[in-house]
């Protein structure tokens, strides 16, 4: 089983991830879920747009959800005790750690941002742009205001997470805790690079967060991979990457599905 965001979801609409590519490196059946509300303490899901026909014994279920935070992972507990994974990886604090403008705390935004770009993700790069020409320029030109807007508000005061170190920790650390539970093997996958280009005072920020992942991973019994360390050295990670320096393109999910392969 998968948890994370849209690093292990996928992104477009054949949505490419390192899951996808383990599941074809193992001939594996791979299924997809997602909530899509929450009522009355119930939480209802959807399939999230696959369950390959393989006739295999060995399914991976990925339940990461673009835009979920750690926190939300908690509903998927009572599905993952009873299913009994005998695997469990969790790939947590990329999007909560990316260092945004210091607005989205204190909602001190000046006039000239327009309301549609007020929140966490309005303005991070787009992954790629539309192959059709006059969406391709539309995309491009706000793109480009949206980059030099968010720069601009970066300079303007120091830049924060998501979600502060000590609360992704937290929840962290209570995760693994009820993984627990579970008896399963339980791997806990490192952030990978981002570009010091696209997101500000976030590679450094990372790598402090790294360093909390690998301390909880190990106060809970679990298995820390530092998986960025062994990306192909020949060439740069910008290959490996959308241009927003976040999302892995195809050739770096296949990389990363060949080294989580390795780990376990």
């Amino acid at each position: 089983m998968f948890l994370g965001d849209s690093l292990t979801e996928g992104v477009g609409s054949k949505r490419i991830s390192h899951v996808a590519e383990l599941a074809k490196q193992l001939g594996a059946s791979e299924f997809r879920l997602r909530p899509i509300d929450a009522r009355n303490g119930q939480v209802d899901f959807n399939v999230a747009g696959l369950m390959n026909g393989r006739a295999s014994d060995l399914w991976l279920w990925n339940l990461a959800c673009e835009g979920k935070t750690i926190e939300s992972d908690f509903d998927w507990l009572p599905l993952i005790s009873s299913l009994r994974p005998e695997v469990v990886i969790v790939f947590r604090g990329s999007l909560e750690s990316i260092i945004r403008p210091a607005m989205l705390r204190n909602d001190a935004w000046p006039w000239w941002v327009p309301r549609a770009w007020r929140n966490y993700s309005a303005m991070d790069p787009r992954c790629y742009f539309s192959a059709t020409w006059w969406r391709k320029a539309k995309q491009t030109s706000v793109d480009a205001l949206k980059q030099k807007a968010r720069l601009k508000l970066l300079k303007l005061q120091p830049g924060k997470p998501l979600m502060e170190l000590e609360k992704l920790v937290e929840y962290q650390s209570e995760l693994l805790q009820k993984l627990r539970v579970v008896s399963a093997r339980v791997l806990v996958l490192g952030l990978l690079p981002v570009s010091e280009t696209c997101f500000p005072n976030s590679p450094a920020y990372f790598e402090s967060v790294n360093t909390k992942l690998k301390e909880v991973a190990n106060a809970a019994g679990a298995e820390f991979l530092d998986w960025a360390s062994l990306l192909p050295t020949k060439g740069t990670h910008a290959e490996l990457f959308y241009r927003d320096s976040f999302h892995p393109n195809e050739a770096g999910a296949r990389a990363l599905s060949e080294i989580l392969l390795q780990a376990l």
